[in-house]
């Protein structure tokens, strides 16, 4: 053969190896991108359904009870550590369905709670609120976002309408965060999961609608999450970019695994795009090769193997002429061999680092993660967790039954049914006593999902188990569950005291509701305290009756504690009289919530007052006809008295005359004092039977103390005492000259009685409007706990024995002062003297 001919051969050999390597390398090149954008999606799926089992946990506290309370929801959070276990969520939260009648009610509830400033954002009007009530941990981000109605923004009503219609978890489309308060903002999105009032999914779509109680549900920083999914030391082997939406739309673009990296290289040699649907919500992810990944790909050598070929098919047609440069060669051939045989032992050696990287993310998971093998349910594979959980049992190549021996009934027929059908199988909160670790039985609650694992001909060929522990989410729900049935007990006793309590009790809230009765509404009024809760005062007592509450409730609800009395018809017709007390109750931030009510029946001593208040009427109008009756015989008497001492003063002296004058003195003296006590008696009638007149007048009141002082002066010289006066020369006004001259004289008839040898002073001073009059002696003076009293009828400070009078001057001077619009007060120390003092205005009260 030619030189020319055995060129030609080389040549043909040549491209024929070429081409051969260039297909093996894209293949093996193809093959190791696709290993690591399999694991990269392992990877993201497994930490998305673990999002989901998160947030059914959280679901379940909240369908097992009526209303959970910050605290509880709090405590519940931190017990699922989240930092720790899923460092890519901002947190856990629950948004409330509030009708617009209910808002101001969950408003003041959670308040109540320790919620001082929550209100419900924006500040629109609605028909329907879904409102963050609850959003943990309460950071100084998550803040940011409690009382926010996630139904107003449309991304995320879309997403929380197909979770609530469908009763499954629903992925929300691209949103930014109401934790997203400073300038490095991300890109976010939102899982939920409805909660329904029965505690269950309902079968219908009717009933979803009508039962939904709220969504538990978790905000998500997107480079957060998958930053944590893909620490620095365990980084992805490819690129990722998320999108949401079913198109790589640049503006939906949710997280791009390059970050810093991102332009700075060329056009990727590998590029995959996978179409993801999580919870409702589509996802495109793109892959592309990493230039570490392109720096030990075999494609780029092809061309080099392409020259190596021509070199060598000159070589072989140059044989002829060297058999050494021909050896030479072919060492060379044999070299570049070794050296591609080489890298793709390399290759090998990552694959099985990869294998063994995703084998250590099974391991560590801190959920049990098993794979059970064939018909028998052969151990496979368990991880880390499950082998610490089985103890020091043989797992695995060990069949089910043998491993659990004691397996709970129908679950070792549950894996058949998978296995059988293929379909998934999943538990929430199963109670699974059993022998774990330790020798002994405990009881654990656990969250499974049971998933068939297919071989690659599509076959079920094992069950795939995944299951995280809920033990301490239960007892805690189950903590909380026993508080609220303490909580009801105290209830009862409440009730079972208040019904034994002959009084009305009842808590009526700022809505003038009631919210709690005892049972003698039921025997007052008929009606039972369960059908009187929610009822309003005037849809119970009826408009007549309500519009004499009505001022006493506003005042109890704007604060103020009333004591009431007021009348109330009974059911069978009649009547009853209550003395009510409204005490206000407040939440702690100090508003009023409600008020307590607390009526006795004070009937019969309504009764009994009245008895008492038609004697003193009659006791008043006999004084009053008495007193009418005496002076008529007074007066006469007086006349005659008068007219005899005439007589005898123009009678020569004799014993008989002179005993005449002493015996007609001495009547007259014993008439004026009997005259004096009558006229107190008819001005206390006046005063009871609301008789007293006022004659206003204008009034030099200077005068008319000096004048009551000259009249009396000669009773305070027979009484040694001296009388001095202080006023000015005249002091105009408009008064009842007769009344203030009545005080007057009663000031100083009781000076001379009480301090009879000793100084009297009367003093008298005035400003624009008023005038001050005191009257001080130096006499017995009076003890402090007399010094109220004496201004009441019949009341007096010393016995009667050593003073007369029927004490009731005093108490015509207060009530004649209190009706010309002034006051009297007195200062006394026994032993010491009293001095009384007197004010009153110059000119008559407005309205007099």
């Amino acid at each position: 053969m030619t030189a020319l001919a055995v060129l030609a051969v080389s040549l043909l050999l040549a491209g024929a190896c070429m081409a051969t390597f260039l297909v093996t390398a894209q293949s093996r090149d193809a093959a190791r991108f696709e290993s690591h954008v399999q694991m990269t999606q392992d990877r993201i799926t497994a930490q998305l359904d673990s999002n989901i089992s998160l947030l059914r946990g959280g679901a379940g506290l909240f369908a097992a009870s009526d209303f959970v309370t910050p605290q509880e929801f709090r405590l519940y959070v931190q017990r699922l550590e989240l930092r720790k276990h899923d460092p890519g969520v901002l947190g856990l939260g629950f948004s409330q369905r509030i009708s617009a009648n209910e808002k101001e009610d969950w408003t003041a509830r959670l308040r109540a709670n320790g919620m001082s400033s929550f209100h419900i954002w924006p500040d629109q009007p609605r028909a329907e609120y879904h409102s963050v009530i609850y959003l943990e941990p309460l950071n100084t981000r998550n803040e940011a976002a409690l009382g926010y109605d996630m139904f107003t923004d449309p991304t995320r009503r879309e997403a929380m309408e197909r979770a609530w219609l469908s009763g499954e978890p629903a992925l929300s489309g691209k949103v930014v965060l109401k934790q997203e308060t400073n300038l490095e903002q991300q890109a976010g999105f939102l899982l939920y999961v409805p909660v329904y009032r029965s505690g269950l999914v309902p079968t219908t779509e009717a009933e979803r609608l009508a039962m939904l109680q709220g969504f538990v549900y978790s905000p998500l920083r997107a480079k957060d999450l998958f930053d944590a999914m893909f620490p620095p030391e365990h980084p992805p082997r490819v690129f990722f970019r998320i999108y949401d939406g079913a198109e790589a739309d640049p503006e939906q673009l949710l997280y791009d695994s390059a970050g810093a990296e991102k332009g700075i290289h060329k056009v990727p040699s590998f590029t995959h795009t996978w179409r993801l649907e999580f919870a409702g919500r589509p996802w495109t992810v793109v892959f592309t090769s990493r230039p570490s990944f392109e720096s030990s790909m075999l494609t780029p050598w092809a061309p080099l193997v392409g020259a190596l070929g021509f070199m060598l098919s000159l070589l072989v047609c140059a044989v002829t002429w060297t058999q050494i440069a021909a050896r030479q060669r072919a060492e060379a051939s044999e070299a570049e061999r070794a050296q591609l045989l080489a890298r793709e032992q390399a290759a090998r050696t990552e694959a099985e680092a990869q294998r063994a990287y995703l084998n250590d993310l099974f391991m560590q998971a801190p959920a049990l993660i098993g794979i059970l093998s064939g018909p028998q349910h052969v151990f496979e594979f368990v991880n880390a967790s499950y082998r610490r959980l089985l103890g020091k049992r043989e797992v695995l190549g060990k069949p089910l039954v043998e491993v659990v021996k004691d397996l709970p009934p129908g679950i070792l027929e549950m894996f058949d049914t998978i296995y059988r059908t293929g379909q998934p199988h999943s538990g929430q909160e199963l109670c699974l006593p059993g022998v774990y670790a330790t020798d002994q039985v405990e009881v654990r609650y656990w969250n499974f999902v049971w998933q068939p694992r297919r071989g690659p001909s599509g076959q079920v060929d094992g069950v795939m188990i995944f299951a995280s522990e809920v033990t301490e989410q239960v007892l805690a729900r189950q903590q909380v569950e026993a508080s609220r049935e303490e909580a009801r007990r105290s209830a009862r006793q409440l009730q079972t005291i208040t019904d034994a309590l002959p009084a009305l009790v009842a808590y009526i809230d700022s809505e003038e509701r009631y919210r709690f009765a005892n049972e003698t509404y039921e025997t007052w009024f008929g009606i039972k305290p369960e059908n009187l809760l929610g009822k309003t005062i005037l849809e119970f007592i009826g408009e007549k009756a309500y519009a004499r509450f009505r001022d006493p409730v506003q005042r109890a609800l704007s604060g103020e504690t009333v004591q009431y009395e007021g009348e109330l018809p009974l059911k069978g017709g009649g009547s009853v009289f209550t003395q009510s007390s409204y005490m206000p109750d407040r939440d702690p931030s100090g508003q009023v919530r409600g008020f307590v009510v607390l009526a006795f029946d004070v009937t019969e001593r309504r009764r009994s007052e009245e008895t008492v208040r038609t004697a003193v009427r009659l006791r008043d109008e006999f004084l009053s006809v008495a007193s009418h009756e005496l002076k008529t015989p007074l007066t006469s008497l007086s006349l005659k008295l008068q007219t005899l001492a005439r007589e005898a003063a123009t009678q020569s002296e004799s014993p008989f005359v002179l005993k005449t004058r002493t015996n007609v003195e001495t009547a007259r003296k014993q008439i004026k004092r009997l005259s004096d006590l009558i006229g107190d008696l008819l001005d206390v009638s006046r005063i009871s039977s609301g008789k007293m007149k006022l004659h206003w007048e204008p009034v030099d009141f200077s005068a008319v103390v000096r004048e009551v002082a000259a009249r009396l002066e000669p009773e305070a010289t027979r009484a040694e005492s001296r009388l001095t006066v202080e006023t000015p020369d005249a002091l105009p006004g408009r008064s009842d000259r007769m009344r203030f001259e009545q005080v007057v004289e009663n000031l100083l008839t009781n000076a001379i009685k009480y301090g009879a040898g000793k100084p009297i002073h009367i003093q008298m001073h005035a400003d624009a409007q008023r005038l001050v009059l005191t009257v001080r002696d130096h006499g017995i003076g009076i003890a402090p706990e007399h010094q109220v009293r004496i201004f009441e009828r019949f009341e007096r400070a010393v016995s009667e024995r050593n003073y007369g009078g029927l004490g009731l001057g005093l108490y015509i001077t207060r009530t004649i002062l209190e009706a010309l619009g002034g006051t009297i007060r007195v200062q006394s120390e026994t032993g010491q003297g009293a001095c009384f003092t007197v004010e009153l205005p110059l000119e008559p009260p407005a309205g007099p």
